[in-house]
């Protein structure tokens, strides 16, 4: 086992860069504005839920199986969106001041993990929460608008990838190749 003290020095001559301060403001400054761009785009979803949900009181207010299955769908969405929109608050909240090349490569992990938001827990809590939502809603119909509307998140899904995709490249792929870019400048190991 090595000593203390060579560990201690080994510690105290390895190499720390920081971002110069020029290029910390430049992406706090993205950063910021790539997070109100998801605070309007996250606001206008639950818009959206919410005025579909008040289509559906109105519509449905005589019967209360149906509207409970409304009320599913649009719980399991809001969860959805709210649990996407922390995420993405979190990525643009980070602080550049905190500047080293551990803080900037975990930015990009960050900023990759919001590609494809169709995964995990939530996920499948807003998918469990449509498909009993909907068989709900369609209760006393005949089997097949059943299997047509539990089909229905396929429908979605593959649109809503490709969708999320193209929105991931516009606005978070060129701040993962600034962060990148500024990690290859600096000649960091591990880049």
């Amino acid at each position: 086992m090595a000593r203390f003290e060579e560990l201690q020095g080994l510690w105290q001559q390895q190499t720390v860069w920081r971002i110069g301060t020029a290029d910390a403001v430049s992406l706090a400054r993205d950063f910021q504005r790539f997070g109100r761009r998801q605070d309007l785009i996250n606001f206008s979803k639950l818009l959206v839920i919410a005025a579909q949900f008040v289509f559906l009181v109105v519509r449905l207010s005589r019967h209360p199986l149906q509207l409970w299955g409304g009320a599913f769908v649009d719980c399991g969405a809001v969860y959805f969106v709210l649990h996407e929109w922390r995420a993405q608050r979190a990525v643009a909240q980070l602080d550049f001041a905190a500047r080293s090349a551990d803080f900037v490569r975990s930015a990009v992990v960050r900023l990759k993990a919001l590609r494809n938001p169709f995964r995990g827990f939530a996920f499948w809590i807003m998918m469990g929460a449509f498909w009993i939502g909907v068989n709900l809603i369609a209760l006393g119909n005949r089997w097949t608008v059943h299997a047509l509307l539990s089909l229905a998140p396929l429908g979605i899904f593959f649109p809503g990838i490709y969708l999320r995709r193209k929105r991931w490249n516009l606005q978070c792929r060129p701040l993962v190749e600034r962060l990148t870019a500024l990690i290859e400048a600096v000649g960091e190991p591990g880049a």
